[in-house]
């Protein structure tokens, strides 16, 4: 097995702290780690937010739509200027109906910062 090189470590680092900026639900934390062209893409279909803010609007407004939800990664890829987690993301919504989702995101990184993340999701 080969050591990854500095950048592909510099990017692991980025998407577990993304991680747990989502779990926290921590704006500050994760604005940190976008790029200022950020591109979120959501899942739904024609759906993207581009720019830092309507990426953090987006992402944010549907993560405070749940309570106490967790992102748990399953597995993890890095490279230069990708990467790839699988993820189960256990919640309940603020009507108190149960979440359970799992899904995998595709990011591209720029210089260790988030420039896109696009979300598939088995439901």
């Amino acid at each position: 097995m080969t050591s990854p090189t500095a950048a592909a470590a510099k990017n692991a680092e980025t998407i577990r702290a993304f991680a747990e900026g989502q779990n926290n639900i921590d704006r500050p934390a994760i604005e940190a780690l976008l790029t200022e062209d950020a591109t979120f893409y959501p899942g739904a279909r024609d759906a993207s937010f581009e720019g830092r803010e309507a990426f953090l609007d987006a992402l944010l407004g549907w993560l405070n739509n749940h309570e106490n939800g967790r992102f748990k990664i399953l597995t993890e890829i890095y490279t230069d200027d990708e990467a790839v987690n699988e993820w189960r993301f256990v919640a309940k919504t603020k009507d108190g109906a149960d979440v359970d989702t799992h899904g995998i995101d595709y990011f591209k990184l720029r210089d260790g910062k988030i420039l896109a993340k696009s979300s598939f999701r088995k439901v």
